[in-house]
């Protein structure tokens, strides 16, 4: 065992009225992520009008999606508007199908967070809705006349607590720490400014098939690396069925088993045995990385991060592999993991996969090296690193819908 030191009001212009109630892909996921995505949770909405019919006015709707924590921008949001709001967000892990949206009734954001789109809207209310997967911001607007309206930042802002009855979503999210608690991704998620996700202290609740269906998201962070728990037959078949019916799987470095042992094959480590904790390092190793996604690269050099390095990696990936999995009809496909981030290998000029993930039918499961934050037990301060604000891109991405995504080229 190693030891580790734990050192909208929407903005009305002069032309349009407008009012804001402040109460109230395709299968294996080895493309590049698509921009726009819904689901089951953000239903087509109905026609909005043509410009025919004397009540339909032009809108334009301009602004700029940020994450929760207000200042970072967000890129591949979907921005759309609806004249009926969207419906609940289900409860616990299901197959967010990905569904059509009318043309020129939505938008993406931008990789500096800014979106703009027109479309025709009968007078009368209407919602508009920003959404990434499951988290999601609605507010109504009431529309009078024709113009432009400018989104105002809070409205804009992806939400990073529920708040149903003023129509913010968040995923439900469980964090399942050991005693070691040597990755804490829930101080990075408080910087990200998402609020309210449950820690726990043991992983017992994977053991509880009924309990971990009631979650949307399920972090297990870097933990003792020969936890039998990765290998109990209960707790393995619980986790492919929670990604199955559309969960997703966060793990990090030492906890990498409970990748490996539930899903094997997808993904090969360095100096891995039949032994339980096998490829686990005794050494930390640091070093310079790429975004290997293009729209994860241009998102961080929007945001001051065209160069950077991933620290706190306990564990090396030699390869990816296709495997044969479901897409989320359920029918049989190659799947090819994604690769989101490289890195160097130590002192080799070896490139090798450091952030990852696969679909498995409508779910998903991402594997990083490295931890959530630098080193051990944190230290990575107040200010955002460059892997923390991937691990909020990359949550985001895992989390959209499964299928052909709107606007997909």
């Amino acid at each position: 065992m190693r030891v580790r030191r734990l050192a909208f009001a929407l903005v009305p212009v002069a032309v349009l009225v407008a009012s804001c109630s402040s109460a109230s892909e395709r299968g294996t996921f080895d493309e590049t992520p698509a921009p726009a995505q819904t689901g089951t949770a953000a239903p087509s909405p109905p026609p909005l009008g043509d410009n025919t019919d004397h009540r339909a006015v032009p809108v334009t709707f301009e602004g700029t999606v940020l994450a929760p924590n207000g200042s970072l921008p967000l890129s591949n949001a979907l921005v759309y508007v609806t004249q009926q709001a969207p419906a609940a967000i289900p409860e616990g892990a299901y197959c967010d199908e990905c569904v059509t949206l009318q043309d020129g009734t939505f938008a993406i954001s931008a990789p500096d967070g800014k979106f703009t789109f027109t479309t025709d809207l009968p007078k009368g209310k209407a919602w508009l809705v920003v959404q990434k997967g499951q988290f999601r911001r609605v507010r109504p607007v009431t529309i009078e006349k024709e113009g432009t309206i400018a989104v105002a930042k809070d409205d804009s802002t992806i939400p990073g607590h529920a708040d149903v009855a003023k129509g913010d979503d968040i995923p439900k999210m469980v964090i399942l720490k050991d005693d070691t608690d040597f990755d804490r991704i829930d101080d990075s998620l408080t910087k990200l400014g998402i609020a309210g996700v449950e820690v726990r202290t043991d992983r017992s609740l994977l053991k509880n098939k009924a309990e971990l269906m009631k979650y949307h998201v399920v972090f297990i962070p870097c933990g003792e690396s020969d936890d039998p728990l990765s290998t109990d037959p209960v707790a393995k078949q619980n986790l492919d069925e929670f990604v199955q019916a559309g969960g997703k799987l966060y793990v990090t470095d030492w906890s990498y088993e409970f990748v490996r042992q539930p899903f094997p094959g997808f993904f090969s480590w360095a100096d891995e045995t039949q032994t339980l904790g096998s490829a686990a390092s005794g050494d930390e190793w640091d070093a310079p990385a790429t975004a290997a996604d293009p729209g994860l690269g241009d998102w961080l050099t929007a945001t001051g991060d065209a160069s950077f390095e991933v620290k706190g990696n306990w564990t090396k990936l030699t390869a990816v592999n296709v495997r044969q999995g479901l897409d989320e009809k359920g029918a049989s496909v190659d799947v090819t993991p994604k690769v989101w981030v490289t890195a160097q290998n130590g002192s080799s000029s070896a490139v090798i996969p450091t952030t990852v993930s696969f679909q498995n039918k409508c779910g998903r499961v991402l594997f990083s090296t490295y931890h959530t934050e630098s080193g051990v037990g944190g230290g990575g301060g107040s200010a955002l690193l460059a892997q923390e604000k991937a691990l909020l891109y990359v949550l985001l991405e895992v989390g959209v819908c499964v299928g052909e995504r709107p606007g997909v080229k």
